[in-house]
């Protein structure tokens, strides 16, 4: 049987990790062999190794559920793909079709969802089987390294166009410059808001340069200044609009509460395991949608991919560090350190 590299983790344990020999998958009826050629690693990854995140773990699973690459094998029902077709995929391995959600096509919310890198094997590694469902083509002008990381793209179009309200010359207000933050200033940019501010933190400084080439009007290191009293500085002075949460603590929740506007909206994409502490009554009194964001669906990946094609967004600007995946520690250490905005990793 043909073995591959792939980074495991193997325990329910805090570094529990290693890079091991696996076996090549081997695809069924309706799925597909995707060579990886680069795979992203997501905020998440550096928390499954430590043991830091919510993930109840099973059974040993690869991590990694960012990736893009090229198919080299086809099941027989296989219709739409073939082999040498340049792919992309979701990362909902698993959703059971049949359920009430699935059906609205809100199959990310499957009670039967199992996640590639979660619960089912990822792509921190050389073969991935994917189910046709999910696949989705890249566009010629689009390489395999931008690709790779379409999947943080369309988190950040979903929680922005489809789960936000947003009109031309709003204020939006974007706490966390990870990759997903910055490509909500962009998103915020095509929209037509006239401010896109982007707050940070320390150690922020390079991801908040990299937010202002993605369209935001005004960058705030919160470790140096009151982002509250700047932001009320600005428009009418009721505050932003729409605020959206990419860091997901409690200080964060507050500084959102008390930020946006009366009848204004907050979109919660950060997750946060400590309970806030603090009364959402200013939420009743402000009139204030609270808006919790999670994953993506099939239009919204095309609909990123189309533009990215169209040279609206350009992903690989976003990719600081390049790294084989023997160097999976090095690439959770860079994405942690915040000296990188984000890393891919090639297979070996």
């Amino acid at each position: 049987m043909e073995k591959m590299k792939a980074v495991v983790k193997y325990a329910d344990a805090p570094g529990a990790t290693e890079l091991r020999e696996v076996p090549v998958p081997e695809i069924g009826e309706t799925d597909v062999l995707v060579e990886v050629a680069y795979a992203g690693i997501c905020g998440t990854d550096p928390h499954l190794h430590k043991n830091t995140s919510a993930f109840k773990f099973v059974r040993p699973f690869i991590l990694g559920h960012e990736f893009a690459g090229t198919i080299v094998n086809v099941g027989a029902k296989v219709k739409g793909f073939s082999d040498g077709n340049r792919v992309t995929s979701e990362t909902h391995a698993e959703y059971c079709r049949k359920c009430t959600l699935c059906k609205q096509n809100n199959y990310p919310l499957c009670r039967d969802r199992k996640g590639y890198g979660f619960h089912v094997d990822g792509a921190f590694t050389k073969y991935v089987k994917v189910p046709e469902r999910i696949l989705h083509r890249i566009p010629d002008n689009v390489s395999l390294k931008a690709a790779s990381i379409t999947e943080p793209f369309c988190v950040a179009y979903k929680a922005f166009v489809s789960n936000s309200k947003v009109n031309p010359g709003d204020i939006v207000v974007i706490i966390g410059p990870g990759s997903i933050g910055i490509l909500c200033a962009r998103l915020a940019q095509l929209s037509g808001a006239c401010e896109v501010v982007v707050i940070g933190t320390e150690g922020d400084d390079r991801r908040l340069e990299l937010a202002k080439i993605f369209g935001a009007t005004i960058i705030m290191n919160s470790s140096k200044e009151d982002p509250l009293k700047r932001i009320m500085s600005l428009g009418d002075g009721y505050g932003a609009d729409l605020v959206l949460d990419l860091a997901g603590s409690s200080s964060t929740l507050k500084l959102s509460m008390d930020a946006v506007r009366p009848a204004g909206q907050i979109t919660k994409i950060g997750w946060g395991r400590q309970p806030v502490g603090f009364s959402l009554d200013p939420i009743i009194a402000k009139s204030v949608t609270l808006r919790g964001h999670f994953s993506h669906t099939w239009d919204v990946w095309e609909k990123c991919l189309t533009l990215m094609g169209k040279e609206m967004v350009d992903l690989e600007k976003l990719i600081t560090h390049e790294l084989g995946i023997d160097q999976w520690e090095k690439g959770f250490e860079l994405s942690e350190s915040k000296e990188a905005v984000k890393v891919v990793l090639k297979p070996i």
